[in-house]
């Protein structure tokens, strides 16, 4: 399916669920971006601790592979509902250490400069569609973050596109005091979602 089939199946399907998607993900948004009050300063989803900069939103990775497992129940047209989004809590320890590693090695790949951290912040896309899914649940932590990178080896770049394709939609809800992001987030993330799970098909094949 080419980017452009990809994006008008997309629009097709969130026809008359807008809202069914919209509010589990705004929820998993601010979920993940939680603040904490009191004597810290809090900026962009981290808490400032004497100059060290904590990221807080990976303690409820298991939220987002949540949302993941209720993207691809309602693009399968199978039953999804909003508390799916923490039906992985009882897995946490496994999520969460996945998502830190993942993290940290991110990181650490641009401390070499910033290119080469966007680059594997691509390759490991499929983390969590790989932690939603039961077939790879024997793997590691380590063996998950590479098997995303063996899946993503050449799809990187297609995938950059499909992001990059709805920088013009998300300019123009400007115009519409943000109110056209009601209808474009669960477009672009249906179709983000469409894009791997398809890929994954592909590579089982």
């Amino acid at each position: 399916m080419s980017r452009q089939e990809l994006k008008e199946w997309a629009k097709g399907k969130i026809k008359n669920h807008l809202w069914e998607l919209l509010i589990p993900i705004l929820i998993t948004s601010v979920i993940t971006n939680l603040t904490i009050g009191g004597n810290y300063t809090f900026e962009n989803g981290y808490l400032q601790v004497k100059g060290v900069m904590i990221p807080l939103g990976i303690l409820f990775y298991f939220v987002e592979v949540g949302l993941v497992s209720f993207m691809i129940n309602f693009i399968n047209d199978k039953k999804h509902e909003l508390k799916d989004i923490f039906s992985y809590s009882n897995d946490y320890v496994r999520i969460v250490l996945t998502g830190l590693l993942q993290t940290i090695f991110i990181f650490l790949w641009s401390l070499l400069f910033v290119i080469p951290g966007i680059i594997k912040a691509y390759a490991y896309s499929l983390v969590k569609y790989l932690l939603a899914d039961d077939k790879y649940k024997e793997l590691s932590y380590t063996e998950i973050i590479k098997k995303s990178e063996e899946m993503m080896k050449g799809h990187k770049m297609e995938y950059f596109m499909l992001q990059l394709s709805f920088i013009g939609w998300h300019l123009l809800a400007i115009f519409t005091i943000g109110l056209l992001e009601i209808w474009i987030i669960p477009y672009q993330k249906t179709a983000e979602t469409k894009f791997m799970m398809d890929l994954k098909e592909n590579y089982k094949k």
